[in-house]
């Protein structure tokens, strides 16, 4: 098929959408599998100090499992399970994808030297790949286009929601194991509190995939033909065709994507360090903003996006995440300047407020301009890039400053801050730059 036939999505007659309340019940269900994946994701950054100690390594080590060792096979992996999410069943390819990260999560837990460690945390990276490009499909083809964005933003709360629980109960579970000691667990043997921490975190698993079995694969709409099967090159020429407003979005995003990593990897340590406070104090407070403001953010965005929409306001979730990107850069420039450890935490429930979009708006921004049967490979693709540069760069490049510019483990509240302002400022000027591309798309798409 030629260049020239790819076009937007068609105006093809589609079966009707199935119910509000079971759309909903389908959000819910991949919501809790959202979360359950940030909980297994975030639970290292509250063991940093028991690695450190029991492997003797630095925190750019310890970044490199943060970031490097998730993000490499969750990035690599994105775009065929992309694909795979475009052409085969969606609701089967998350059940896998849950069932192996809940697996690799234990293993993490019973990894007994770094490299162990490291090869588990990419296994979780690959179970996790396959969940967004399978639930970002599927939501969209249980509601209307005027309606999605939405539940779009409800699904990636699960982000905030995930994060925010693993800092509540990791932080309370993690300060117990501490005061508990190794323990000998049933058929594991004898393991150290960090390690146990992650088998907790991993059992949630069963439960979902239980869970996942009661939701139905849902009809595909907005096809561009009937019959078209897309491949991933033919993806890629369309993404190529529309390179400004795709290239945009995806990278912008990905620079405040930065952001969010950076912070969630190392607050937990900076309060540790700084203000000599245990997991069990920053755990429940700095979970408690993240699940709160993060939250309230995210869903905020999504419900003033649809009202600017049905008021006719062009493009309003590219244009709420380039003003969320402008006012995020406030509350983190101050986060230098303050040395009592609550006012810090004011400053990041504000930050938390204004980075709660970049969860929900980007996927949307993506699925209204790209036709059903890409939509899994873009959001592979976005995901990709937001990784490659949020997660495997943002935790290590803090790490790094502190290590080798700063050259002191006090230091790492200053390494955030530089990287993190650095990070949203480039981010608002490549967003703002792509804007009018993104709506000459829109409008192409609206008359084709």
């Amino acid at each position: 098929m030629s260049d020239q036939s790819i076009e937007g999505p068609a105006a093809i007659p589609n079966e009707s959408y199935p119910s509000p309340a079971y759309a909903w019940y389908v959000v819910g269900v991949l919501y809790l599998a959202y979360t359950l994946s940030f909980i297994d994701r975030q639970i290292l950054a509250l063991v940093i100090e028991p690695i450190r100690q029991d492997f003797q390594i630095t925190d750019f080590q310890v970044s490199l499992i943060q970031g490097l060792a998730f993000a490499v096979f969750y990035t690599i992996m994105g775009i065929p399970l992309g694909r795979i999410a475009d052409s085969h069943s969606r609701k089967g390819l998350v059940m896998v994808g849950v069932s192996l990260w809940s697996l690799m999560t234990v293993l993490s837990g019973l990894a007994s030297n770094y490299w162990q460690l490291f090869l588990a945390r990419m296994g979780v990276g690959v179970g996790e790949a396959s969940l967004s490009p399978a639930a970002y499909s599927i939501i969209s083809d249980s509601f209307p286009k005027e309606k999605r964005g939405f539940p779009i933003n409800i699904y990636a709360a699960g982000i905030m929601c995930g994060a925010g629980l693993a800092y509540i109960f990791g932080g309370i579970a993690v300060q117990y194991a501490m005061t508990g000691g190794a323990q000998d667990v049933f058929l594991l043997g004898n393991l150290e509190p960090w390690q146990i921490s992650f088998v907790l975190v991993g059992l949630p698993g069963i439960p979902i995939v239980l869970l996942m079995t009661t939701i139905r694969e849902p009809v595909r709409k907005e096809l561009m033909s009937q019959t078209a099967e897309v491949s991933i090159r033919r993806t890629f020429r369309y993404i190529r065709k529309y390179w400004i407003a795709y290239g945009s979005q995806i990278i912008g995003t990905a620079f405040f994507v930065l952001t969010v990593y950076s912070i969630f990897s190392w607050v937990p340590t900076i309060f540790i360090r700084r203000f000599d406070w245990t997991q069990g104090q920053i755990g429940p407070w700095f979970g408690s903003i993240v699940l709160v403001f993060g939250t309230a953010g995210l869903v905020a965005a999504g419900l003033l996006a649809q009202w600017l929409m049905r008021r006719g306001v062009k493009a309003p979730y590219s244009k709420l995440l380039l003003i969320s990107q402008v006012l995020v850069i406030i509350p983190l420039a101050l986060m230098m300047a303050i040395d009592n450890p609550y006012w810090v935490l004011g400053c990041l429930a504000v930050t938390f407020l204004f980075l709660g979009s970049p969860g929900g708006l980007p996927p949307a921004i993506l699925q209204a301009i790209t036709p059903n049967e890409m939509r899994g490979q873009v959001i592979a693709v976005y995901l990709f890039v937001v990784n490659l540069i949020g997660l495997a760069i943002g935790p290590s490049a803090v790490a790094a400053m502190t290590d080798f510019f700063f050259k002191d483990d006090l230091a790492v509240g200053s390494s955030l801050v530089i990287v993190t302002v650095i990070a949203s400022i480039l981010g608002v000027v490549i967003l703002g730059l792509g804007i009018r591309s993104y709506v000459r798309k829109l409008d192409e798409d609206a008359y084709s």
